[in-house]
């Protein structure tokens, strides 16, 4: 009797989620502009956007073309209404050699980021980093820099919040053992692949190449990890510039300044971004963001107060189970953390 229970709880907290996700992508989708987002007819020749490059009073997209993967480049002068609104990934139509409609986003990865301008010294702007993602592969290496797991339960945040599925690799494995539990429980209770690679030794390359193959994916993770080395790997080539960490300050330089698609196999696709040394989520709703630690769901329903935060509510089941073990506290501590920044 009580694993049925159990299991209906399960049901209704994943019910309860995948309309609330709804909810949110509808909400988003009535505040599109329809002049600049349309709809696929199946009619106009469909272009996907692979480099952005910004002149001095234009933008220039690369494109390649959906169906025969032909590239050309197209511009935009900077008071065209799609000149800020295009990011990597997006699906495009083409007239007359410009971008004319981006066609309705599946998704779309983005983060906010400080900027310090003129007019505020906390200003906060939304910076997409790719559209229309099959897959997120979330990077972090075993040494140099330090293996860091807080920073993927950061990259997950975002996975969740855009609806976008993670794949966790880790790389530099050729030098230390990563065996720390939090890996275990990405896999066996969240469900998430945990590939383990090493661009020197090539170990666990055909495992990625496997999971990320008919898929457009992008690559994300702190500076320094490895990623570009992975993806040069994977492109066949040195199609990317790599660096090395610092020795002083144990962290790697930024190699990739801007996100950019590249095509390496049949309907098979990488996004390239640059890498981050932080991830904040001040911009975030408090109320929102339990909502995207899905391990949460099956225990927040049984709280007193339906609305709790679980943090200092009292009768709070989620940090029940976090005492009970149901729920690894490190995932709890990294909730917590990115809490404190939201509220």
């Amino acid at each position: 009797m009580h694993g049925i229970r159990t299991s209906n709880k399960k049901y209704l907290a994943k019910k309860k989620r995948r309309k609330e996700k709804l909810a949110t992508s509808e909400r988003m989708a009535e505040e599109m502009d329809p002049l600049l987002f349309i709809q696929d007819d199946g009619k106009r020749e469909k272009w996907r956007v692979a480099e952005i490059r910004q002149g001095s009073t234009r933008r220039i997209f690369e494109c390649l073309s959906l169906q025969t993967n032909a590239s050309t480049t197209v511009d935009l002068a900077r008071n065209h209404p799609l000149f800020d609104q295009v990011v990597i990934g997006d699906r495009v139509s083409i007239e007359h050699e410009k971008i004319d409609g981006i066609i309705v986003r599946d998704n779309l990865l983005a983060r906010f980021r400080g900027d310090q301008n003129r007019f505020s010294l906390h200003s906060r702007l939304l910076q997409p980093i790719a559209a229309n993602l099959d897959a997120v592969v979330i990077v972090a290496s075993a040494k140099d820099p330090a293996f860091q797991p807080g920073f993927i339960d950061r990259y997950m945040v975002l996975t969740e919040q855009s609806g976008i599925s993670p794949i966790i690799c880790i790389t530099k494995s050729d030098l230390a053992p990563i065996s720390d539990p939090i890996l275990a429980w990405y896999e066996k209770q969240l469900g998430i692949p945990v590939v383990r690679t090493s661009a020197v030794s090539k170990e666990g390359i055909e495992n990625l190449t496997e999971a990320i193959q008919g898929k457009t994916v992008a690559f994300v993770g702190k500076s320094g990890v490895g990623k570009s080395s992975l993806i040069n790997l994977l492109l066949g080539g040195d199609v990317i510039r790599t660096s090395h960490v610092s020795e002083k300050w144990g962290q790697g330089r930024h190699t990739t300044s801007a996100s950019k698609l590249h095509a390496w196999a049949a309907d098979s696709y990488i996004v390239d971004t640059p890498g981050i040394r932080s991830l904040d989520f001040l911009e975030m709703p408090p109320d929102e963001l339990r909502l995207y630690f899905p391990e949460f769901q099956e225990f927040a329903p049984a709280c007193h107060y339906s609305d709790c935060l679980h943090r200092h509510e009292p009768d709070c089941s989620v940090k029940e189970a976090v005492k009970n073990g149901a729920i690894h506290d490190f995932r709890y501590r990294t909730y917590i953390r990115v809490l404190e920044e939201a509220i």
